[in-house]
């Protein structure tokens, strides 16, 4: 029963950080997008 459970909150535990990864993926492409907008402007301004 104690193994059981265990197994039971690793599972879940992995789970939680799955859904981490996921999130942060998101959140990571959508800072390399806006910092590639403000770049572009950047650019467009320096000339």
């Amino acid at each position: 029963e104690a193994a059981r459970e265990c197994r039971r909150k690793k599972k879940e535990y992995v789970k939680c950080l799955e859904n981490r990864v996921a999130v942060l993926e998101n959140q990571n492409k959508t800072l390399i997008e806006e910092l590639k907008a403000l770049k572009d402007l950047y650019c467009h301004k320096s000339d």
